[in-house]
């Protein structure tokens, strides 16, 4: 049995939380996990240079919604990390900044269901595919976007989409390779979240959740209560289009 998290309030359903189980149970395939993501939309972006505050991080966000976590490989102590995460029912744990094939390896030996790169590495690629594990890759361009697609991709992270151009460069990405599936990253706010929405299959958020003076101050429940305006903004839009 995997470890549980009690929240106070979690919107997400036992039902969801069970489907994300019984997908990592079965060994994460391909098109399961991506209607993981095309069903929870929202990345949380778990980066800290202590390893306690990474997992304060993931259960504020867990208790607010969230079901797809990336650890960056630069938090302290990331694989031990992904190690014990990867284990809680209800969570999809995978690790993003993954630089190389080898990197790769040690995050999927750790239970990451999921890899994902800043920008395209045919190792990453490869190795994700020969361990069965879905794999994001990073574009800047729509050449970029088209060769990580063509090496094996399963999403393509847009970033850095603020940096970029916002919302108005990745709907002209989109309109331009309309059969790829993208990912905003990057400079997403809690303000344009479902903007980016309109033209990605899911966002990864990062600052705009856990916001740096809230973590100076350890205020873990705005950070819940922001994962949760996101997600339940989403449960209604969801309801809105049944």
């Amino acid at each position: 049995m995997g470890k549980k998290f009690q929240g106070n309030s979690v919107l997400t359903s036992d039902t969801a939380c069970a489907i994300i189980r019984r997908t990592v149970d079965k060994g994460s395939n391909m098109d399961s996990i991506l209607k993981l993501f095309e069903e929870n939309k929202f990345i949380a972006a778990v980066r800290s240079s202590s390893a306690e505050d990474a997992e304060a991080m993931f259960k504020a966000a867990f208790e607010g919604g969230f079901r797809l976590f990336e650890i960056s490989m630069q938090t302290a102590q990331a694989i031990k990390l992904v190690e014990s995460l990867s284990k809680i029912e209800g969570a999809l744990i995978g690790v993003s900044g993954v630089t190389d094939g080898e990197m790769a390896q040690r995050a999927i030996n750790a239970g990451a269901k999921f890899i994902s790169s800043p920008f395209t590495d045919r190792d990453v690629i490869a190795v994700a595919k020969h361990n069965d594990v879905f794999v994001m890759q990073g574009a800047a361009t729509p050449t970029e976007a088209l060769n990580a697609h063509h090496f094996g991709a399963d999403l393509i992270k847009i970033y850095p989409i603020g940096v970029l151009g916002g919302a108005d460069y990745l709907k002209r990405i989109k309109t331009s390779l309309p059969h790829i599936k993208f990912v905003a990253s990057g400079g997403v706010s809690l303000e344009n979240a479902f903007v980016y929405l309109k033209d990605c299959v899911a966002i990864s958020i990062g600052r705009a959740l856990f916001d740096r003076m809230l973590l100076r101050t350890n205020n873990w429940a705005e950070i819940t209560e922001r994962a949760r305006q996101l997600t339940s903004k989403l449960e209604t839009l969801k309801v809105s289009k049944s």
